[in-house]
């Protein structure tokens, strides 16, 4: 079952912003992209550092620990731990697939910000 919840104004955030909430008992990575708002998991799923703390470039947040890279829009892994020398990141890939980050719904209703959570 889903249930929205109202998080901030619609103005909490400028393009280019992300922040961390916490949503429900789940913390979430909230960022602002071309006016849209999209809401993933706050923890990097290979590592679990705080991606709040990474950079975003564009739709892509990048992990301040390893450098992973994840487009919020769909949470898609689109790089994972380029650090590595791709014989290394190879070999690693065939151990453990590359995960991509839980995606929350949002909209805006009455100048509000929610999102879903999903039971």
């Amino acid at each position: 079952m889903s249930e929205w919840h109202r998080v901030a104004e619609h103005t909490m955030l400028k393009d280019g912003q992300m922040k961390e909430i916490t949503v429900d008992g789940i913390v979430m990575l909230v960022a602002r992209v071309e006016g849209q708002y999209y809401a993933v998991q706050a923890r990097c799923p290979h590592m679990g550092g705080h991606l709040g703390r990474g950079t975003l470039e564009g739709s892509i947040v990048v992990c301040p620990r390893h450098g992973s890279r994840f487009d919020i829009r769909d949470g898609q892994n689109v790089e994972w731990i380029p650090e590595l020398p791709s014989l290394v990141r190879g070999v690693a890939k065939t151990v453990r697939k590359p995960a991509d980050l839980t995606v929350y719904a949002t909209r805006i209703r009455d100048e509000q910000l929610w999102v879903e959570t999903k039971e």
